[in-house]
């Protein structure tokens, strides 16, 4: 049987036609790169925008400190920045926001694989007093700003945040038989309080103490209040 042959330049349509699916598939994948370049760009951008106004609301305050001043001190127009941030406020809040999320990552990072109670304790409690020591103009601006009334609610979400985070070590040491069951909230929410004062008279100029060795005070004093010995 002689198969009829199709019409002229109908082969070359069903070519392009094959090849539609692969056109469209390597135009998402572009797209989808181009997306995900523009996504980095513009978290960097924002993060330079932060760091910048960090230095603006320190060196003027927060009060004084206007957004042509974050703008000029970023390199880039009032208006670009605009495009970020909307206020003052919603920079502070974001600043806060991404000094947490730091933190929550750094904390996992350095305690992960640590097997004893007391070394992943005072490891957290050392790499808090760190990161806040780097972080100490973000520190100053939750001491004021995160007090003013429409910062509050976050500088305490923030303090809950901590005490979350020292509690579920302390929970960890009950679960594994290292820490006798009892209220762990009261201890968790003491050891915070110490690391801010720590952190606080370092910031002052008041204490020349490491974090290392603020963290072991602080940790002896926790294993006491468990009724456990502490051995360096």
């Amino acid at each position: 049987m002689i198969r009829a042959l199709p019409p002229k330049g109908c082969a070359i349509s069903v070519i392009a036609l094959q090849c539609v699916p692969v056109a469209l598939k390597t135009r998402r994948q572009a797209t989808r790169r181009q997306t995900s370049r523009s996504r980095t760009l513009a978290g960097l951008r924002r993060a330079e925008i932060l760091a910048a106004a960090l230095k603006v609301f320190c060196k003027k305050g927060y009060t004084e400190a206007r957004m042509e001043d974050v703008a000029a001190q970023a390199k880039i127009a009032k208006g670009t920045l605009y495009l970020y941030f909307s206020s003052k406020a919603e920079i502070y809040s974001a600043a806060a926001h991404s000094g947490m999320e730091q933190l929550s990552t750094l904390a996992v990072e350095r305690t992960a694989g640590i097997a004893d109670f007391h070394t992943r304790l005072e490891t957290l409690i050392t790499v808090r007093l760190d990161f806040w020591m780097e972080q100490r103009s973000l520190y100053r601006m939750l001491l004021t700003v995160g007090r003013a009334p429409e910062h509050r609610k976050q500088t305490h979400a923030i303090i809950n945040r901590a005490v979350a985070s020292i509690q579920s070590v302390l929970e960890e040491g009950v679960r594994t038989g290292e820490v006798a069951p009892q209220p762990l909230d009261p201890l968790a929410q003491a050891i915070v309080d110490m690391m801010r004062g720590a952190i606080e008279r370092r910031l002052d100029g008041l204490s020349k103490n490491t974090s290392a060795e603020d963290a072991r005070e602080i940790s002896r004093i926790a294993f006491s209040a468990l009724g456990l010995p502490y051995s360096t």
